[in-house]
């Protein structure tokens, strides 16, 4: 309803200027008429009873954004001309009162915008002019503030102090994370020391913690374009030394015990959950019933909730195969699938301490599956993810040879994984032979 009465409104506006700087009633009609046909246009392409060409709409709009301002400004313009000549020519009071109250009222304007204004063409100094959405922020914000995906920083502009800061998460070395959050906030002085760049840095980490927080503040009058540039590039270069293998954690409190695997992408790959009750989980869907499990994966690692300590690897897998039984079938089923996914990317990746825990992870979901009976889930498990029918079929081939068998060759014709198909080859080869895998 706001957006119709504010369409009435400039309506009315531009024909009582018409009608005011027309000479004759007929440019009056035809003025209001051409207007009366653009809206008619707009409101039978918003309802949907005119369908235009996807192409051709975006070419109407800036065709129309540019009539828009040009018209909008010829108006300007001509008003102001106008009302000038008036009150040089004849004093006229009215004409006098209306230039002050524009003056006033632009200069207002111009000044509760000026933040946003340099906010935008702070954005236009490193960011793509596709990626800068100018409806994003309000003209009387107090911080500004805009995330980097390439960079992995959040920028932004304080409005209030006539500060710009840039501020990123950093993921330290866990076998010795307080050294390395120290030897971080070090190098990032010395990143921007060496830009030429001067800035007052800070670093928010919590004692024994994967990640650090660090943040650089500085006048923002002192970033002009090339200091921008450097700005963002020395972010960029902290980005580079993120730690980026895996590290293991325990973490205590609301929401019970519980120990998992993550990276620094703050992500959970694995994660045992001892108490209130025991549950198992594996990367997307694959265990923790409850709730609280679930939020616990869901909002990533957060150190500030509840007490976390690092632990190795070792004392992990530890626990992680402790377990030998599964919810159901359905759950052994789940595991099968995901870790045999996780297998062949660790292949591809090249990462061997993946490929034995997934392939641990196959194995035990396997002895479930069998000790239990599931022959339907076996034979499902041969017909959905090539990665999937490769361990069924090597793992389940004593129990249903005929699918299993058939599974392998089916791989060999149609895949298009060349280790698969490669590893298939050979697991015929073995089975020719008398071997079982």
């Amino acid at each position: 309803m706001k957006q119709i009465w504010l369409i009435i409104g400039v309506a009315c506006v531009l024909i009582s200027s018409i009608g005011r700087m027309a000479n004759s009633l007929t440019d009056v009609l035809i003025a209001v008429g051409a207007i009366a046909l653009v809206a008619l246009v707009i409101w039978l392409f918003e309802t949907g009873r005119l369908r235009i060409n996807e192409r051709l709409s975006k070419v109407l709009k800036k065709i129309g954004v540019f009539i828009l301002v040009a018209v909008g400004i010829a108006y300007l313009v001509a008003m102001v001309s106008f009302v000038t000549y008036k009150v040089a020519t004849e004093g006229d009071l009215q004409g006098i009162m209306f230039l002050v109250i524009a003056t006033v009222a632009f200069g207002i304007s111009w000044y509760i915008s000026r933040w946003r204004r340099r906010w935008v063409k702070i954005l236009k100094t490193f960011m793509p002019k596709d990626k800068i959405c100018h409806g994003d922020w309000k003209m009387r914000e107090k911080y500004f503030q805009t995330f980097d995906h390439s960079t992995n920083a959040l920028y932004g502009l304080r409005t209030a102090d006539g500060i710009f800061d840039g501020q990123a998460r950093v993921w330290l070395d866990p076998s010795v994370v307080d050294k390395d959050a120290s030897a971080r906030l070090d190098s990032f002085e010395e990143m921007l020391a060496r830009r030429g760049i001067k800035a007052n840095c800070a670093m928010d980490h919590i004692p024994g913690c994967i990640y650090a927080d660090i943040i650089a503040e500085t006048k923002y009058r002192s970033m002009k374009g090339s200091s921008m540039t450097a700005f963002r590039d020395a972010f960029h270069e902290l980005d580079g030394m993120n730690y980026q293998g895996d590290y293991y954690a325990e973490y205590h409190g609301e929401l019970g015990t519980i120990y998992f695997e993550g990276n620094a992408g703050n992500v959970i790959i694995r994660a045992i959950r001892t108490e209130p009750r025991e549950e198992y989980y594996i990367d997307n869907d694959c265990g923790f019933q409850s709730e609280e499990a679930h939020y616990f994966i869901e909002r990533g690692v957060d150190w500030t909730e509840g007490k976390y300590s690092l632990i190795s690897a070792k004392e992990f897998f530890a626990l992680w195969r402790e377990r030998l039984e599964y919810d159901d079938k359905d759950d052994a089923y789940s595991f099968f699938e995901q870790a045999s996914l996780m297998y062949f990317a660790a292949v591809a990746n090249g990462d061997k301490k993946v490929q034995t825990n997934s392939q641990w992870d196959i194995e035990n979901a396997a002895k479930y599956l069998i000790a239990h009976d599931a022959i339907d889930e076996m034979i499902e498990l041969m017909a959905i993810y090539e990665q999937s029918m490769y361990w069924a079929s090597r793992l389940f081939v004593d129990v249903i040879p005929e699918f299993a068998h058939d599974t392998a060759n089916r791989l060999v014709e149609y895949s298009d994984n060349p280790v698969i198909v490669s590893r298939t080859k050979r697991l015929i080869a073995q089975w020719k032979k008398g071997g079982k895998r």
